[in-house]
């Protein structure tokens, strides 16, 4: 990277630590979002290439097989395709042959620091924090747990409120109406962690000719891509209309801890209208519910919708077969 500020060893060593705690990072992803953690994962792996030694294929496989069991656990890719990465990159170079490979030049930023790390370093202080990672996890789940307990003997607190829900939901409200623009049903839903919008959604299934482009659906996948992970923990989920059961279990999925919505669905809501898949005891997540946010506002944008939808149809202005339902 051209003008970077050269790391220390230390400096590595904690990006590294931080990265590693991640799962399922895209390389790819990566290297759209920060170049500059992108060659760094990158020459960590070829620091699992002793400096100067000829491997063959197959120890070239075994050496990144090792740092993708350790130090680039986080990653989403296989020791072929992380190969190939290295050396169309040069972090790694190829024989004319194809057969051997050696480590390649670093960048810059990077050289000075990589001549005093090892790969050791690398695998044990990624490994470090992935097991702190577990730990701190266990713990929350044992919390959680013993919070559950004293909460079935003394009842579920209420709904927590906050200030900004309906400044948020009037976000979604704004994304509902690009659905409506396009001919989609108008639900819009918004992501936000800590105070910031992280992804917007709305609904989208007819014009991607996909069942499950749901608003809510639409805004999980913009967020885990931008986060560069499916768990979207600490994240409040706005959305105009309540959860389908398909989006309530992509919430449970991706962690979510607070949902808000406007608008219940007596057809399909699976937060309590038809099922509540939120209160399911047997699921081994459940997300704080508030309900009725700006509700007569989002139901009126689906009852203008449909009201407009009728009166198109009415008139002839759509096709028979076209269907009204949420």
């Amino acid at each position: 990277m051209q003008g970077a500020a050269s790391i220390s060893e230390d400096g590595w060593l904690e990006r590294l630590a931080q990265l590693a705690v991640r799962d399922g990072l895209h390389l790819s992803t990566l290297r759209q979002r920060d170049a500059r953690d992108f060659e760094l994962v990158l020459a960590s792996a070829a620091l699992f290439f002793p400096a100067g030694q000829l491997l063959t294929e197959r120890e070239a496989n075994e050496r990144l097989k090792e740092f993708l069991s350790s130090a680039g656990a986080m990653l989403a890719t296989d020791h072929v395709e992380l190969r190939r990465w290295l050396a169309d990159t040069s972090f790694i170079h190829r024989s004319d042959r194809g057969t051997d490979y050696r480590r390649g030049t670093l960048p810059d930023w990077l050289a000075a620091a990589a001549v005093r790390l090892t790969a050791t370093q690398l695998r044990d202080g990624a490994l470090a924090a992935r097991g702190a990672r577990g730990r701190a996890r266990a713990a929350r789940k044992q919390a959680w747990l013993e919070q559950g307990a004293v909460e079935e003997i003394e009842g579920a607190p209420p709904p927590i409120e906050q200030p900004d829900d309906e400044v948020f939901m009037r976000l979604a409200l704004d994304q509902a109406n690009n659905a409506w623009a396009l001919g989609e049903v108008p639900v819009g839903a918004v992501l936000v962690k800590d105070g910031q919008v992280l992804a917007t959604g709305f609904n989208q299934p007819i014009g991607n000719s996909d069942p499950t482009a749901h608003a809510e659906i639409q805004a999980i996948r913009a967020a885990a891509e931008l986060l560069g992970n499916y768990r979207l923990s600490h994240c409040t989920l706005y959305v105009t209309l309540e959860p389908c059961a398909m989006c309530a279990g992509a919430i449970q999925h991706a962690r979510i801890a607070r949902l808000v919505y406007g608008a219940d669905d007596p057809k399909t809501g699976a937060c309590g209208s038809v099922v509540d898949l939120m209160a399911e005891p047997k699921l081994n997540h459940h997300a704080q519910v508030r309900r009725g946010v700006l509700a007569q506002a989002c139901g009126g944008v689906l009852s203008d919708f449909f009201a407009e939808r009728r009166e198109l149809r009415r008139a002839g202005s759509l096709p028979a077969d076209e269907d009204e339902s949420t």
